[in-house]
């Protein structure tokens, strides 16, 4: 041993541990030589061999009382009885020379008594590269199993010494090799040739209840990991179900102090970002080994409300939904609801993680959350609809019938991005909801009112103004008065349905600079592009071009392209331009382009590019995201970027969707086709002059477009399609309330104390009671949502645990608030934590603290008493 780690141990005893008075004893004497060598500032070394103890007593005691001392002895330790300088050394500290002792000083250990389980360590410390890595693990104040767990974390290469990081090390150890439960992890076998691994299992019957043998204990077993594994994931499964079934008697650990650490270990390995994909799969073979697709299948879906442990609980809950939703009632259909609001707080489908697993999840979770909604729609509708005009049913549409396609939408289009094969029935179940009752029933409804009030023949709503009016009444009123000069952009969104129309509001809305409103106006017909184009322009007359190319002119202009519609606005200041030229444009560029510009007419097309096309039309849904993905950011963009106040969206046209094929009942045959047609469509035939016919209607675009030409057409009634060539699920031209109800989207900038009004602040959260106590490992605290979440207030996801100080001692339950009720009951939501482990202090300061989920920020914290009675029963 060198000076150099001599020095070092002593500097350890001096300066490190702040002892004024240090006793060497050296019976061999092998460092006589080297005492005179050490570097100790500020320390008086005292060689002992010739020096009087009473002489030394007196120096350190009376005449310098603050001096550090070293007291070197070349002799062994007196025995107690005939130790003058006893007194002086019960407050002192003795340094040892030895390698052990060195090891000792090295490590920074203040309790002497380790020496001896050091001496038992060895071979661990053979190696000064281990010696070096425990260091990080361990404080001065260490005890045994300290420097065990230490010891076990540095041969594992865990980052942390606690059991359960030591433990999630392993787990993922064996989860990279891949070799399943029966194959031990390679460190173990490490941990066995350092003697470690009873004091692995030690550690894990102190922490979880491991029921360990004597054999393991003393290390003359082998540890079966695979085995503790099983054991400790069912112990999770049985505390989440509140019972402990036959066939896991045998194998749950079945203290109460078990289930409540298991629980709070195995919510800590899932939420650890780091170790989360080994639970995946070691949660995986634990299923397979027990066995657990069989063993829940009969349990009742409430029970496995709280059950995250394995995957399969999941998939369970998921086909119990898809088999129950169709014919549930209303009050199930809530339940349904706040079971997918668990789920998608809980483990797979959790909003906190992106992988394909919960991906996956969420999507399916998204579709059968849209067919809740769909079918809890038509059970308010239970007996059909029965509007008494057209002027009622269209208002109805405009309030709320639009949310029976909006989610439909919404269903297909998870649905088909999930493509899994469990959402087979519910697709057909939800298909006939949609195509075979909402439409017909729909359909049955409109044709009546329309037939009955001939009102093709005077197409107006009264309130609502109509498409061909456009200009008129939503664009000149823009300029009048001090605003005659402000810029208007007027943004058309080919086959933009209202409601697509309604949740591209709400996703402006969610902006702090903008803010949106949505009106309709009644769709000229047929509801085509052509048409429904031409009508949005300003203008004094409308008429179709002679001959066969269904032009629609504006003025004697033709509006066929955007070149022709530019042609047109530039009499009125202005100009039109594609979508995608503006999405090009940077800031300056688009200033510069718009610099002289008072009226911009923007022509973007997405969903009738994708669904009026047979090989595209099944992206109908898809096709609609991401118009309103792209509306929200152009929106955005002309706002903030080109001096623009106002922006309008609005559509030529909407649509008719639906995602089974259609048969012969759907369709409308033209037996007497005239020969002079213009057009002739799957929902719309156009010509100068057309006979009466039955199954459709005919009417005069004098009438329902305000033409100044008496062309007509035919549309078919309801939601048939004259013919099926070139695809017929995406559809439009007819006069159903889907086409022709026109969204007009008006949206403003905000700016100053108006967009700071509409600042959004998540929802206030706060604990329902004031004293909190925990009597039991675990327990259920009740937390409130303060108000109704609403266009201001918005959700908030909370992670909720106790701590004691910084260090989190409990599970952690993840919980969203996202409550529209003004009921302060059904606002209430009830957390489960439990404690792990069983050292609690009633006297000691332990918090339930609320974080932001997304934030990782604290929201509020609250001082819980735990008492713990005894228990060590299971239920």
């Amino acid at each position: 041993m060198d000076t150099q780690q001599l020095t070092q141990g002593l500097h350890q005893a001096f300066f490190n541990e702040q002892h004024r008075l240090v006793f060497w004893y050296d019976p061999e004497q092998s460092f006589k030589e080297s005492v005179s060598e050490l570097d100790l500032p500020d320390v008086t070394v005292l060689n002992m061999e010739d020096r009087s103890t009473l002489e030394t007593k007196l120096l350190l005691e009376l005449e310098d009382a603050e001096g550090r001392y070293l007291l070197y002895f070349p002799g062994p330790e007196p025995e107690p009885e005939h130790d003058w300088l006893l007194d002086m050394k019960l407050y002192s500290r003795t340094f040892h020379a030895d390698r052990i002792s060195m090891i000792f000083n090295d490590l920074g250990l203040q309790q002497q008594s380790l020496r001896q389980h050091l001496s038992l360590r060895e071979k661990f410390f053979s190696n000064k590269a281990r010696v070096e890595s425990l260091k990080r693990y361990i404080q001065p104040d260490a005890d045994e199993e300290m420097l065990d767990l230490g010891m076990i974390a540095v041969v594992i290469g865990a980052f942390s010494s606690d059991v359960p990081t030591i433990l999630f090390t392993l787990a993922d150890e064996l989860a990279e090799e891949d070799a399943g439960l029966e194959t031990p992890p390679p460190s173990l076998k490490e941990l066995e040739k350092f003697q470690l691994v009873p004091a692995l299992v030690s550690a894990l019957q102190t922490e979880v209840g491991y029921p360990a043998s004597t054999e393991e204990l003393n290390g003359e077993a082998g540890f079966n990991f695979g085995q503790f594994l099983i054991r400790l994931l069912t112990t999770g499964f049985c505390e989440s179900i509140g019972d402990i079934p036959d066939w896991a008697r045998s194998i749950a650990i079945s203290t109460a102090n078990a289930r409540a650490t298991s629980r709070a270990m195995l919510s800590r390995w899932r939420d650890s970002s780091r170790y989360c994909e080994a639970y995946d799969k070691v949660s995986g073979w634990v299923a397979n080994a027990l066995n657990i697709k069989s063993r829940i299948s009969d349990l009742p879906i409430d029970s496995l409300a709280q059950v995250v442990t394995f995957q399969d609980v999941e998939n369970r809950i998921l086909v119990e939904l898809v088999s129950a939703i169709p014919q549930a009632q209303p009050s199930a259909l809530a339940v349904f609801t706040r079971l997918i609001s668990d789920r998608l707080d809980g483990y797979w489908a959790s909003r906190h993680k992106d992988d394909d697993i919960r991906r996956r999840y969420r999507t399916v979770y998204t579709a059968i959350s849209a067919a809740i909604d769909l079918f809890a729609l038509r059970q308010q509708h239970a007996d059909g609809f029965h509007y008494t005009s057209v002027e009622q049913l269209y208002k109805a549409y405009e309030s709320e019938l639009y949310l029976f396609d909006m989610h439909y939408r919404h269903y297909c289009a998870a649905s088909q991005k999930a493509h899994v094969e469990l959402l087979k029935q519910l697709d057909e179940a939800v298909e006939s909801c949609y195509a075979n009752w909402y439409l017909d029933r729909l359909a049955y409804n409109w044709s009546e009112k329309v037939e009955s009030e001939q009102a093709l023949a005077e197409w107006r709503v009264p309130g609502i103004s109509n498409q061909q009016d456009f200009y008129r009444r939503w664009v000149q009123p823009q300029f009048e008065g001090r605003n005659s000069s402000k810029r208007l952009v007027v943004i058309i969104s080919d086959a933009l349905r209202y409601e697509a129309a309604m949740e591209l509001r709400e996703r402006i809305n969610v902006k702090r600079y903008s803010e949106a409103k949505l009106h309709s106006q009644l769709g000229v017909l047929p509801s085509y592009t052509s048409l429904g184009m031409a009508s949005l322009l300003p203008h004094q007359a409308l008429e179709y071009r002679d001959g066969t190319s269904g032009d629609v002119l504006v003025d004697g202009q033709s509006t066929a392209n955007t070149a022709a519609r530019n042609k047109i606005l530039t009499a009125h200041n202005g100009m039109a331009v594609t979508a995608d030229d503006v999405k090009g444009w940077s800031r300056d560029q688009g200033r510069e382009i718009l610099k002289d510009q008072q009226l911009v007419y923007v022509y973007h097309n997405v969903v009738d590019a994708r669904g009026d096309s047979a090989s595209t039309e099944s992206e109908t849904f898809d096709a609609v995201e991401d118009a309103i993905e792209e509306l929200t950011e152009l929106s955005r963009k002309i706002l903030m970027h080109f001096n623009t106040s106002t922006v309008l969206i609005t559509a030529d046209h909407g649509f008719l969707y639906q995602r089974s094929k259609l048969d012969a009942v759907d369709r409308t045959a033209l037996v007497d086709k005239p020969d002079n047609l213009t057009k002739s469509k799957k929902r719309y035939v156009i010509a100068q002059s057309l006979p009466d016919t039955n199954g459709a209607w005919r009417g005069n675009t004098r009438d329902t477009a305000g033409t100044s030409c008496d062309t007509q057409f035919w549309i078919p009634k309801g939601a048939n399609r004259f013919h099926f060539v070139g695809g017929a699920r995406f559809v439009h031209g007819g006069a159903m309330p889907q086409e022709i109800v026109v969204p007009v989207l008006t949206v403003h900038q905000l700016r100053g104390e108006k967009a700071a009004r509409r600042d959004r602040r998540p929802v206030e959260v706060i604990s329902a009671q004031t004293n909190l106590k925990m009597v039991n490992n675990i327990q259920r605290f009740d937390l409130m949502q303060t108000e109704a979440v609403s266009d201001f207030v918005t959700p908030v996801t909370l992670s909720v645990a106790i701590y004691e100080g910084e260090q989190k001692v409990s599970s952690e339950e993840v919980v969203t608030f996202d409550s529209t009720s003004e009921s302060v009951s059904e606002r209430v939501k009830s957390v489960r934590l439990s404690l792990s482990g069983t050292d609690f202090d009633r006297n000691c300061d332990y918090h339930l603290v609320l974080k932001n989920k997304d934030l990782n920020t604290e929201v509020e914290r609250y001082r819980v008493v735990i008492d713990l009675a005894f228990t060590d029963d299971f239920f």
